[in-house]
């Protein structure tokens, strides 16, 4: 949709609504006027000069308070010290004084001509101002496209990871949870979806400071004050880094007012949403026989059948042998905040863990923190803002990774034990492992222990002579250490001998490893960051400006180490220097990165009805060479408030709210990422070196040589993005029902990836990254609430929903293929994904022999049964040729969340429904002799007695072509529908609790991932995984107390 149509379509709605207005409301207008009419006839206005100050409860001034002569254009913002002045102001009109946060109030003006006016806190409008970047603003003066959550929101999810909570409850956030163990996984975020062949991942920025080591998975959802999420122009004024959307982290700050202690705490369980079902011992064995005949005597399958005898008709459930009912987890928060006129503060300790979801492992993570917030007033000029935060992280993990255990869980045949019946672990599967076993303490832990400590303080100085002119100062200095000891040994498998059906007829033997091995790893990241901004915003009259110019350093030095040792003698005691120096490994890796930047905000608005915005930023990295090193971002956003126009309100009566919002702006990207999607901090522009494997025997010792291992590119520069946005924004129905809605358009240009289709292995060398490719994306999102009250209960409705569907303009092809087969004009998901397209199954001989007739034959083996393939190119016989590259893929176009809320007397209730539609997953299992069915696949199968089945015949490992080759039989919808979260409280409010200090008592309930509605079944239709190996995600059930005192 080009920008021309949607300024069409956006007239053509102005226009219809304006007309409905008219046909509704002429009844209500018609009157309106001819009151209007008697009162002007009736008296000749009188009109004089009113002044008047505009302070807050405690006596301070409000500065930019809206101060209207009701019905008329007449009216003044209030300055710097809450004064504001109107010229020819009739004698009998009335004042409406309204600002962000507080009550609005009415007063008549009468004979009075100077007015002191105190507001009144209103906590139910305080979402009504929202942090952008480098300061705060009013949201109906914002002119770009940011959406926002608060930290009460995000409290209701019960989850160690920040981002499973985010999804779902802001317009233009798209998310999909991939893995879900303690103290790793979390959601992938994306903001207006996939803009990038490279780097996908938003901008964050933790209390002023850009891309703080952690992120924010781990923050405390109990310490956050409010997200917000930059969409457009909005995010400009971060440049480099902005182009995939910024989102802004805010945490709680105290509040003047006696000392309020709060106290949360809580405890529950979770559990695997879902598990793949795999097929019993009898039908395992009865697939087997179908593709492998023989396998099993009839004597075994009817053994199997009815579990005649444990020990020689095994039947086990491999992932009921792995994966524990439910895990306990908990989470505890104490905090203090309060202060005076000069002091304010913010301290709360937090501690959280849980257990993982193996049986008899230690795999488990606690988290500790403590987070200290003061604001302190020097004088009437200057305050400051100190911060300071200290997290502990503590997760353990077996000595196998997730996805050994659970690729294991799936793979290993039913017929084989998990555990003898006498107690003893079963014996060796495959290279030596029982993953009932390898799963557990029994083969040793991986340990990791995270800390960070986080520093902020910023410094604010207003000109005591330059009446809007303010200096500010923010500096940060944050430090994280990693620590990890990886200790693996030895398991002890028992074989049985087939004939004493005890403890005797089993033997014990080493497996895994010949003895413990340790691996020890520590790195060190220091980051700073230091910039200082000045501001100047001034009211004259009716008009508004506000200019903004900084300048931001920022560096960050990593360090790490690692070694590794065998030969243990005992596991008992870990320590490097008891291992053998044989085969033992040392080595280190750093980087330093250093960013330089210059930025600002010019923005101007007519009585908050026309406004503008303008913000720019220049951004030095140094990733590029020193001409390509700096890059200049712009943005422009505009938007028009038609509700506050005379002629609207006397004309559209039923929209109460409107704004049309509109931006252009281009921001950049910088960020590598290697082949497995890790960041790459090397220097593409320099020639990088590396010692070779096979040194030279000289002097009899081996001398290493040092060889040029990529190409260096002295060209390489910014990727761009450029986004276009109109937005609309109303509020109907005496401001119960509001929409908020986005049309976008994004095109990224110069994007920084590799070339590697149109290059041949063969050649031998290592190319640096270039700017290389053009995709574009486009979608809209929206956002409609509904809030009322029908007598004692109040109740909320709000649905976000975000579609967004890219395509690549422009890439390295590979060569020589048929354009069709190009990703050009696909979706970068598919980029890397070409299928046959399945064309049912052959049901008998005959079907095979008139395909074999027609050429039209993948294989001459096929016998029925086999999956049939399409000739897509039309030239007679089924090749390489007929692949197609999909249009869709495992990231969905559209997503929604639907919040529900609702309050009655002392309960309290919310529910968060979330789904998404568009992806698709691939699931296929490597079975047969090597691994077990999935029992979906049992149930569908053809054979001679089911010829017209669903689902192709049994397989073994990858010897039939429809398993060899992609092809879409394999493709499931992953579109899904769930509740995502939900909370139910109680509220207790009698007079006995205040006797004993308790100022409030809470008792809830909530929980995360409690249904879903799919068609995957077989796994969990977030998750991504073919050979479904990967941790599951986790439905989650909590229980809590919350009080304050």
């Amino acid at each position: 949709m080009n920008v021309l149509t949607i300024k069409n379509k956006t007239a053509m709605c102005v226009g219809s609504a304006t007309l409905f207005a008219l046909l509704f409301s002429a009844p209500s207008v018609f009157a309106e006027t001819m009151k209007a009419s008697e009162v002007s006839l009736a008296a000749v206005q009188q009109t004089k000069k009113i002044t008047g100050t505009v302070v807050d409860n405690t006596g301070e001034p409000v500065i930019g308070a809206n101060v209207v002569v009701k019905g008329t254009t007449l009216g003044s913002i209030t300055d710097m010290d809450g004064k504001f002045i109107i010229e020819d102001v009739p004698s009998n009109g009335t004042l409406q004084i309204s600002y962000i946060g507080y009550k609005s109030i009415e007063m008549p003006i009468g004979s009075q001509s100077d007015f002191k006016i105190t507001l009144q806190e209103d906590s139910e409008r305080l979402d009504d101002v929202v942090v952008v970047g480098y300061g705060v603003q009013k949201k109906v003066t914002v002119t770009g496209s940011v959406a926002s959550v608060t930290g009460k929101e995000l409290k209701a999810s019960p989850t160690t990871n920040l981002t499973n909570g985010m999804v779902g409850r802001m317009p233009g956030v798209i998310g999909f949870q991939t893995a879900d163990e303690p103290g790793g996984g979390g959601t992938t975020i994306r903001i207006r979806g996939t803009n990038s062949l490279g780097s996908n991942d938003p901008l964050v920025v933790i209390d002023g400071v850009p891309d703080r080591d952690g992120g924010m998975n781990r923050l405390n959802p109990t310490e956050i004050e409010s997200i917000s999420v930059l969409k457009d122009a909005s995010a400009a004024i971060y440049g480099a880094r902005a182009a995939n959307g910024v989102v802004l982290i805010t945490t709680k700050r105290g509040k003047e007012g006696k000392p309020v202690i709060s106290f949360n705490a809580s405890a529950g369980f979770s559990k695997p949403t879902r598990i793949p079902e795999m097929t019993n011992s009898y039908e395992y064995g009865t697939m087997l026989n179908e593709v492998l005949p023989g396998s099993f005597s009839e004597e075994q399958l009817e053994g199997y059948r009815t579990h005649a005898d444990p020990w020689e008709y095994i039947d086990t459930d491999w992932f009921h042998e792995i994966v524990k009912g439910a895990s306990p987890l908990y989470r505890a928060d104490v905090g203090v905040s309060g202060g005076t006129e000069k002091v304010k503060y913010y301290v709360n300790f937090g501690a959280n863990g849980e257990d993982g979801l193996y049986r008899n492992s230690a795999n488990r993570y606690d988290q500790y923190s403590l987070r200290t917030n003061l604001d302190i007033k020097t004088s009437k000029y200057v305050n400051f803002q100190l911060g300071t935060t200290a997290r502990l992280e503590d997760t353990k993990y077996p000595a196998k990774g997730a996805g050994d255990i659970f690729s294991a869980a799936r793979r290993t045949r039913p017929d084989q034990p998990a555990w003898w019946p006498t107690g003893e672990p079963g014996p060796a599967i495959e290279r030596g492992d029982n993953p009932a076993v390898t799963s557990t303490d029994l083969a040793g832990s991986d340990h990791y222990k995270n800390q960070y400590i986080q520093n902020n303080l910023s410094v604010n100085i207003s000109n005591p002579w330059i009446e809007g002119l303010t200096l500010r100062g923010n500096a940060s200095y944050d430090i994280h250490f990693m620590n990890r000891r990886k200790m693996s040994k030895p398991v002890y498998l028992y074989s049985w001998d087939g004939v004493h059906k005890d403890s005797s007829g089993l033997s014990a033997s080493k497996q895994w490893l010949d003895s413990p091995n340790l691996e020890r790893k520590h790195s060190e990241q220091i980051g700073w960051m230091l910039n200082g901004m000045l501001d100047y915003n001034r009211t004259f009259g009716q008009h508004t400006i506000g200019v903004t110019v900084g300048m931001e350093g920022q560096k960050k030095q990593y360090e790490e180490t690692y070694a590794y040792r065998a030969g243990f003698i005992s596991d008992m005691k870990p320590e490097l220097n008891l291992g053998s120096e044989e085969g033992q490994q040392a080595r280190g890796y750093s980087w330093t990165e250093t960013r330089l930047n210059y930025f600002g905000r010019a923005s101007y608005n007519y009585l908050e009805r026309y406004l503008f915005e303008f913000v720019w930023r220049l951004d030095g990295s140094y990733r590029f060479p020193k001409d390509e090193r700096y890059g200049f971002f712009p943005g422009v956003s505009v938007a028009w408030r038609a509700s506050e126009e005379p002629w609207w309100k006397d004309n559209v009566r039923f929209i109460d709210y409107f704004k049309l919002r509109g931006s252009v702006s281009q921001t950049g990207n910088d960020a590598l990422v290697d082949s497995d999607g890790n960041y790459d901090h090397t220097i593409q522009y320099l020639t990088t070196y590396a010692f070779n494997n096979a040194g030279t025997v000289f002097g009899g010792s081996e001398n290493k040589r040092l060889y040029p291992s990529r190409t260096p590119n002295p060209n390489i520069t910014w990727e761009v993005g450029t986004t276009y946005n109109i937005g609309l924004d109303f509020k109907f129905l005496q401001n119960r029902l509001s929409w908020e809605t986005d049309v976008f358009y994004h095109k990224r240009t110069n994007m920084l990836i590799s070339r590697s289709a149109s290059l041949s292995e063969i050649v031998g060398i290592t190319l640096p990254r270039e700017n290389l490719g053009e995709m574009k994306n486009r979608g809209f999102e929206s956002l409609i609430s509904w809030n009322d009250k029908i007598g004692e209960v109040e109740y909320g409705a709000s649905l976000n929903m975000t579609y967004a569907r890219n395509k690549i303009t422009f890439w390295d092809e590979v060569q020589n293929v048929p354009e069709y087969q190009f990703s050009t004009g696909k979706p970068v998901g598919s980029r890397n994904l070409l299928y046959y397209v399945a064309d049912g199954i052959f049901h008998t001989q005959e079907e095979v022999e008139d395909a074999r007739a027609k050429g039209l034959l993948y294989s001459e083996n096929t016998v029925p049964g086999d999956i049939r393939f399409k000739d897509m190119n039309g030239d007679g016989k089924i090749d390489g040729l007929d692949r197609v590259r999909p249009s869709k893929n495992q990231e969905p176009r559209f997503v929604a969340g639907l919040t529900l809320t609702a309050k009655w007397r002392n309960w309290d209730v919310m529910m968060l429904w979330q789904g998404a539609t568009g992806a698709q997953v691939y699931i296929e299992t490597w079975s047969g002799l090597v691994g077990n069915y999935l029992k979906s696949d049992y149930e569908k199968r053809w054979t001679p007695d089911n010829p017209y089945s669903e689902g192709p015949r049994a397989w073994d490992r990858e010897n039939q072509y429809w398993i060899n080759n992609d092809n879409t039989y394999f493709l499931r919808n992953a579109d899904y529908l769930r509740l995502k979260n939900m909370e139910i409280g109680y509220t207790f409010n009698f007079e006995g609790l205040k006797k004993v200090g308790i100022s409030s008592l809470r008792l809830y309930a909530n929980g995360s991932n409690l249904l879903t509605i799919d068609g995957v079944k077989d796994a969990d239709p977030e998750q991504r995984n073919a050979s479904l190996d990967a941790y599951p995600l986790r439905k989650i059930v909590n229980f809590g107390v919350q009080a304050t005192f």
